[in-house]
């Protein structure tokens, strides 16, 4: 495994490929929305968990809203053993009212009270990294936010914080108050847009960059075809719609033809696109079973050509497919 320091504004070392905790938390629904990735096995979950430990992967992120708590409680099933091994991070803000909508709390209460809750839930008595969860650009401009994330780096229940963004803009104006320590960014061959201003300016200004979603909500592992379907309780069936699905299918095919044979997969090649941007610290796959992480963890074993770098980035820099349709993950 290669380690990367997550930013010049942490003293965090983290594994270059991570563990994204989103698919462990299983099924779960808001308003009869699903907002997990279907059914899950806490025993595959825990196993995934354990073996990427074993493959040198030390960053592992989460989030309470992550199946209402259950990824953060399976972590930390396994985590708590090699505390001083593992860097942690979850989110914060997004909130289950008693109706089951959800609604965006980035209040300095409710800080103050979820973290609570994200430590027991972990095990730990400090989070690594506590992170905003898709704040909108109206949300950022809370200063409570900057001072809720102050009191609790004193008390010392978290090290650092930062905030995960769905749109470029929102990281930018983050990084124009000079608040926070790291931005977590969507980037991945079909939406590329954060590496045209927002990466490089992260990189100079000492941000650590976590690249989430890099494999295109599966997308880029090749196996979905115009006529796929998700199950109900499968969050993808939100935005991936038959249109939209035809539409990004169109790009993977194209981004397969690019990566040919020289990547062992689709899926290694993705990762690899991901990590051979300077500014990204690390890379969060989800992986719900422990074959899944391995997979994702072979792709620190090589790396694209320039040439074929290229050839991503001119002929699929301009598609941006979350940004087009506006999806917020």
């Amino acid at each position: 495994m290669e380690y990367r320091e997550l930013g010049k504004k942490t003293d965090i070392r983290v594994s270059a490929i991570g563990f994204g905790g989103w698919a462990i938390g299983g099924a779960s629904e808001a308003s009869g929305a699903p907002l997990g990735w279907g059914r899950q096995s806490d025993e595959e979950s825990l196993a995934a968990i354990r073996r990427a430990r074993e493959l040198g992967i030390t960053f592992f992120d989460t989030a309470d809203s992550y199946g209402f708590g259950r990824s953060e409680s399976l972590l930390g099933i396994v985590l708590s053993r090699y505390r001083q091994e593992v860097v942690i991070a979850t989110k914060v803000g997004v909130v289950r009212t008693a109706s089951g909508a959800l609604k965006k709390d980035f209040s300095r209460q409710h800080i103050f009270h979820a973290v609570d809750g994200s430590l027991k839930r972990l095990r730990t008595d400090y989070i690594d990294l506590y992170q905003m969860h898709n704040p909108t650009i109206e949300d950022l401009r809370q200063e409570e936010i900057q001072d809720a994330m102050e009191r609790l780096q004193d008390a010392g229940k978290i090290r650092f914080w930062g905030v995960s963004v769905s749109t470029p803009e929102e990281g930018i104006e983050i990084m124009q108050r000079g608040w926070a320590h790291a931005l977590q960014v969507l980037y991945n061959i079909l939406n590329q847009a954060p590496a045209q201003v927002l990466l490089p300016t992260a990189k100079e200004k000492g941000y650590g960059i976590i690249a989430r979603v890099p494999l295109a909500s599966g997308l880029l592992t090749g196996k979905f075809r115009i006529d796929s379907v998700f199950p109900s309780d499968d969050v993808r069936q939100n935005f991936l719609t038959p249109r939209r699905l035809q539409e990004a299918i169109e790009r993977v095919d194209e981004a397969k033809s690019i990566i040919g044979g020289t990547s062992r997969s689709l899926t290694d090649g993705a990762l690899r696109f991901v990590l051979a941007n300077e500014a990204v610290s690390t890379t969060i796959p989800g992986a719900r079973n422990a074959r899944q992480v391995e997979t994702n963890a072979a792709a620190i074993e090589g790396s694209l050509s320039p040439d074929i770098l290229e050839k991503l980035r001119t002929r699929l820099g301009d598609y941006n497919f979350y940004q087009r349709h506006g999806i917020r993950l």
